[in-house]
């Protein structure tokens, strides 16, 4: 059972209040909320909202980890560092237009607050009850051109209105493999294996007489990965209810390529934890103007409930955004689950955070080449903890093809599966995060000061006790 869930009795109570609530919107139009949802979501230690929303990245005394109840702490090795936002102009470009999302936490008495009211022209697109964030969210529409703080005119207290605000995939190129197809006759080992230097810095063939992945769970919130790629197999795409159906997509398919790529079908590459059970959560789109992908923050968090409930032990975010209250609420209380998160650091080339890699609840990934140098394009600062292969890395693409990406992205792929092989040896997330620190930092040539290079998987394992043969 997750912790922290209250009994059935208090569950009960928390969906009869939460009709309050569903009345008020469901008179603007938003479709009704489950009340299996609420129970799961009843939780006694979810508390306020922040609405303080400051650019905070830790140095963090054990690294990689800043338990949730150590947060704003200000002294010793694990001082806090504000880093400066992006500039405005960036984080509204950053917006879904004309849109908002106001959040109802549920109180300490499990009731949650109804006294809103919208400004004229706005109205509700749509809601549900978030068990991670212990809310409503509302989906507050308006006007193209209005500036979404003024669309919800009042709200009780404790409640947060922010920007629907949009992230996209943190890839920066894509080349295709020019002999695109391996042989369908090919029999024995991967073809292309030998082409996948990722794999190999990660020590994670070696890893595999102790563990594969079998036994851990990732979800991949991200595009929508090609489930039906030879080489993906294994993987399981799980909609977030009532949205729209995914086209498969060239960066979850690269994603899950990294991870999950069934080893030894003599086609194709192998997954760095091709053993591990792989969630494939679409929350992101083709953005409407072209260009990419773009995943909006009300699918967002639709999509880290789903994890949850799908009860992962492990999330991959390859993908970068601005600062939000609500996005920091939902990876504080994954990381306060026991819910190990990784995201990629963004491709920039510039010091100002990106978000979620610079939560403290986050393991925020960079990239590093063949040569093991620092990604050129690869952001820089205290919010990229550890650099991991992100240059050339071979992975799957829609069609059933491969195709060479470079980004930050490529590069959290290979934590998420180091980490991955981890869990599946320890059975404990956080476990396998401490002792994923513990071997980075052991390889760092400066430690606490650079972020330190991806460690091997079996130095992870040695770590946990579970030595490599």
């Amino acid at each position: 059972m997750r912790t922290g869930l209250r009994s059935s009795a208090r569950a009960g109570l928390a969906v009869v209040l939460l009709g309050l609530v569903l009345a008020r919107v469901e008179a603007e139009g938003a479709p009704p909320v489950s009340a299996s949802a609420v129970a799961a979501g009843d939780d006694a230690d979810c508390g306020p909202i922040g609405v303080d929303d400051a650019v905070l990245v830790s140095a963090r005394a054990e690294p990689g980890v800043v338990p949730s109840q150590q947060q704003g702490a200000s002294t010793g090795p694990g001082e806090i560092v504000p880093l400066p936002a992006p500039p405005a102009a960036t984080l509204r470009a950053n917006e879904v237009a004309g849109e908002a999302l106001l959040v109802l936490p549920k109180g300490a008495d499990g009731a949650i607050p109804t006294d809103f009211e919208l400004a004229p022209g706005a109205a509700v697109a749509a809601s549900f009850f978030s068990p991670v964030l212990c809310a409503t969210v509302v989906r507050v529409i308006g006007p193209p051109d209005r500036d979404p703080a003024t669309l919800v005119a009042r709200a009780p207290d404790g409640a947060v209105a922010t920007p629907n605000h949009i992230y996209v995939p943190a890839q920066a190129e894509v080349r295709p493999l020019p002999s695109d197809r391996p042989s369908d006759t090919a029999t024995g080992d991967d073809p292309y294996r030998a082409l996948q230097w990722g794999l190999e810095r990660a020590g994670a063939a070696q890893a595999w007489a102790v563990s594969n992945g079998s036994g851990a769970r990732v979800a991949l919130l991200d595009s929508a990965p090609e489930a039906a790629h030879r080489d993906l197999a294994g993987v399981r795409v799980v909609a977030i209810p009532d949205a729209p159906a995914s086209t498969p997509a060239t960066h979850g398919s690269l994603m899950a390529g990294v991870t999950n790529a069934v080893t030894g079908n003599g086609y194709g590459i192998a997954g760095l934890a091709p053993g591990a059970e792989l969630v494939a959560i679409p929350v992101c789109r083709p953005a409407p103007a072209g260009g990419g992908d773009e995943c909006a923050l009300f699918e967002l968090l639709r999509g880290v409930d789903l994890a949850w409930e799908q009860r992962a032990q492990l999330l991959n975010l390859s993908l970068v955004g601005p600062p939000n209250a609500l996005l920091r609420r939902a990876m504080d209380r994954m990381d306060g689950l026991g819910i190990v998160v990784v995201a990629a650091s963004g491709n920039e080339s510039v010091a100002e955070p990106r978000y979620p890699a610079a939560y403290p609840s986050v393991i925020g990934v960079g990239a590093f080449d063949r040569a093991g140098r620092a990604y050129a394009r690869g952001n820089r600062g205290p919010a990229v903890e550890v650099l991991a292969p992100g240059v050339e890395i071979l992975s799957t693409v829609p069609g059933s093809r491969f195709a060479f990406g470079d980004g930050t992205s490529l590069a959290a792929a290979h934590a998420t599966a180091v980490l991955a092989l981890a869990i599946a040896a320890s059975g404990d997330p956080l476990a396998a995060r401490a002792a994923f620190f513990e071997a980075a930092q052991a390889r760092a040539a400066s430690p606490g000061n650079e972020p330190a290079p991806l460690p091997t998987a079996c130095a992870v394992l040695a770590i946990l006790e579970k030595p490599c043969p």
